[in-house]
């Protein structure tokens, strides 16, 4: 009887019935149906004591689970609620722009002017512009300073006033206004030029742009009226913008463009909003340039073309106005080169250790050196003044893509640009030396979608450069 077993049928009814003599072993129940007289295989014995242990896992999470909720009358679980269209922190926020439009209500005399295309795109592109919304009340001839050009959205107008008390020259600034931030911009500039620096009114002029899809929520001729304004109050402070609610992306090239397009003056400073110049840059510059067009600086003016490189760096935070503040945080590690911490190679400069040893001569400024952006340069990404003639940005790349000013650079490496780096002109960002963390590679997940697509375009912008100058060794790509 290898492969089976017989069973009395007198036993099987004793079984069935519960009998003392069924557990085989004093009644012992747990040892799970083995019955006295009964012929067992090793196969049948392995099965029943798996099917014994199964049947204990599901009563026990019954007497887990299911007896508790029954005995408690736990309520069934509803099914989940809808979002609702008209309710949650993004509808309020909109409700919010929306009530900020009511404020505006003014029409500035002689406010005839129109939309245009963007400076690259042109008119069949994607964006228009409104050149002069608002003009400085000062006006600036060509040779009269630098103009520091720089963009914004509605949320950060507020740096605009910092930079104007900073520089000496007119401001260009190009906003971002979609849908309602034209009204939540609109209220802000106001406030700035109402209740900040008095230089916010003589030296910035404000340029709009949106997407020809998402037009101004509001008549883009209106302005709020800065008389009737209560410095005391912000009452749209905490107002979230249309862009930030609906995930559109910044076209931060658009802005470049639009900002240097209108400058009055011939040298330019583009630039970005938070990135605060030294103390007279602008005036040292103009001097600089007035030696190289006579020719006492033969090093300068020997090269053609050429932009002039302001080093960017970063601070803990006090922002520096001289070099010489800025060496003694650099020596504290109080100050980096910008960007040191989460992109090694965009921003740093050919020689930066000897910039920072050479002190030059205050209250003047000399060309430290001159270079260009080649190998292994080539990943170099420098802010830098120049004219209104040099290589426009390339307005297909979004500053969510990242990588948005390695195409114009790559230009000005094919087109054998110079590059004159100040000896003691700079910029700093505003306070706060940033750092990578796991957590920070987590929180740009969202923008992988932009990543991939800026890559993309930035292929597609490569090959229409190979077309135009043809291959070359020495400008390497990204």
């Amino acid at each position: 009887m290898t492969h089976g077993m017989i069973i009395h049928p007198g036993i099987l009814i004793k079984a069935a019935a519960g009998g003392s003599e069924a557990g085989g072993q004093g009644g012992k129940w747990w040892l799970c149906g083995r019955v006295n007289n009964m012929l067992w295989t090793r196969a049948w014995r392995r099965w029943q004591r798996w099917a014994c242990v199964g049947i204990g896992v599901v009563v026990g999470a019954w007497l887990l689970l299911a007896a508790p909720c029954a005995l408690l009358a736990c309520p069934p679980r509803d099914a989940p609620e809808e979002k609702s269209e008209s309710t949650g922190p993004s509808q309020e926020s909109s409700d919010a722009a929306h009530l900020v439009c009511d404020t505006l209500s003014l029409v500035p005399a002689g406010r005839m002017r129109e939309p245009k295309g963007s400076p690259q795109l042109g008119d069949n592109g994607p964006y228009n512009v409104l050149y002069e919304w608002i003009p400085s009340s000062r006006t600036y001839t060509n040779n009269d300073s630098v103009t520091y050009t720089t963009h914004t959205t509605p949320e950060m107008v507020s740096h605009v006033g910092e930079l104007a008390s900073r520089w000496s020259g007119p401001l260009s600034v190009a906003v971002y206004v979609p849908h309602s931030d034209f009204c939540v911009a609109a209220a802000r500039v106001a406030r700035l030029r109402a209740c900040g620096p008095a230089a916010v009114r003589e030296k910035v002029s404000w340029h709009l742009f949106w997407p020809k899809d998402s037009p101004p929520a509001s008549d883009w001729r209106l302005v709020v009226d800065e008389s009737t304004l209560d410095c005391s109050k912000d009452d749209i402070a905490s107002v979230k913008g249309f862009r930030t609610i609906e995930g559109l992306p910044y076209p931060v090239n658009v802005a470049r463009n639009v900002a240097r397009s209108a400058a009055s003056t011939w040298f330019v400073l583009p630039s970005d909003v938070e990135l605060y110049p030294s103390a007279g840059l602008a005036e040292q510059f103009l001097k600089m340039v007035s030696q190289v067009a006579t020719g006492k600086d033969i090093r300068v003016s020997s090269v053609w073309p050429r932009v002039y490189v302001v080093p960017v760096f970063e601070v803990a935070s006090v922002v520096p106005g001289s070099k010489e503040e800025l060496v003694k945080q650099y020596q504290r590690n109080d100050a980096v080169y910008f960007h040191r911490h989460v992109c090694a190679h965009c921003q740093r400069f050919p020689a930066l250790t000897d910039w920072i040893k050479l002190m030059g001569t205050p209250g003047t400024m000399q060309a430290f050196s001159v270079v260009k952006r080649q190998y292994p340069y080539h990943r170099w990404e420098p802010i830098y003044i120049c004219t209104k003639n040099e290589p426009l940005y390339d307005e297909r790349l979004s500053w969510e893509g990242l990588q948005d000013k390695m195409t114009q650079m790559h230009e000005l490496c094919l087109r054998d640009y110079h590059l004159v780096i100040l000896d003691r002109g700079f910029l700093v960002h505003a306070p706060g030396i940033k750092r990578r963390t796991k957590s920070n590679a987590k929180d740009n997940a969202w923008r992988d979608p932009f990543v991939a697509k800026n890559s993309r375009v930035y292929d597609q912008i490569m090959e229409e450069m190979q077309t135009k100058f043809g291959p070359s060794e020495k400008c390497r790509r990204h």
